[in-house]
């Protein structure tokens, strides 16, 4: 009977020392998970940084042309509309940082996860707005480099016929592209290959740290399971 009980005290032991095993085992791994986020949006914030940093570039290049030429309708304008686009592109780097730095880890997972879905979203959609716009800045961009760089007015050497035709095709493409997306954005949402092109769009890092969050959570779960 002695033997028995101190069996079943030893085996209690095993249990105990197991558990304890178990545990430290799991905060070892939700850490190194949690890390590994953390270092994926750290290299994302000096990617966006280094963006910002040629943004903030272009702008100061821009804004110097627009003064060479601000007697200049013609190239004023173009020149204008360029440096506004690339001043809301970098307030959306911006904010992007702040998000990726923002986050804090002492957070739930789930927390996290929403925090970084916004920051995801942030991405993707100043991704599509680049892509939508690129047709229509492609005009005003000829006519500021030709200048620029070569000293030659495109609107003697393409004829504004030309550019206004190009400035034309361009408006036409941002409208199709438009039409699509109200006509087939639920079914394109659905499809496989535009979720698979979403989650390419939003970058390494993004999706390095939206993998370790979700592996994360899926290990909480299995421990509020268990």
């Amino acid at each position: 009977m002695m033997e028995l009980d101190e069996l079943k005290q030893k085996w209690a032991e095993h249990d105990r020392k197991l558990e304890v095993n178990i545990r430290l085992t799991r905060q070892l791994l939700s850490a190194t998970k949690m890390n590994r986020a953390r270092s994926a949006l750290q290299r994302l914030a000096v990617f966006l940084a280094l963006e910002s940093a040629a943004a903030l570039a272009i702008i100061i290049v821009l804004g110097s042309f627009i003064g060479d030429h601000i007697a200049t309708v013609r190239f004023a304008v173009p020149g204008a509309a360029l440096d506004l686009f690339e001043i809301a592109t970098l307030i959306v780097l911006i904010q992007q940082i702040r998000l990726a730095l923002d986050i804090d880890y002492c957070k739930p997972v789930a927390v996290i996860q929403k925090q970084l879905e916004s920051l995801r979203m942030l991405h993707i959609r100043q991704l599509q707005w680049t892509l939508l716009l690129a047709p229509l800045l492609w005009t005003p961009l000829l006519i500021v480099a030709l200048e620029g760089f070569l000293r030659v007015d495109a609107y003697k050497t393409l004829g504004a016929a030309y550019l206004l035709a190009n400035l034309l095709f361009g408006l036409t493409i941002i409208a199709l592209a438009i039409w699509l997306s109200k006509k087939f954005g639920d079914r394109m949402d659905r499809s496989p290959k535009i979720q698979w092109l979403m989650k390419e769009l939003a970058g390494y890092n993004l999706n390095a740290a939206s993998d370790f969050l979700a592996t994360l959570s899926e290990f909480e779960e299995e421990k509020r399971d268990n």
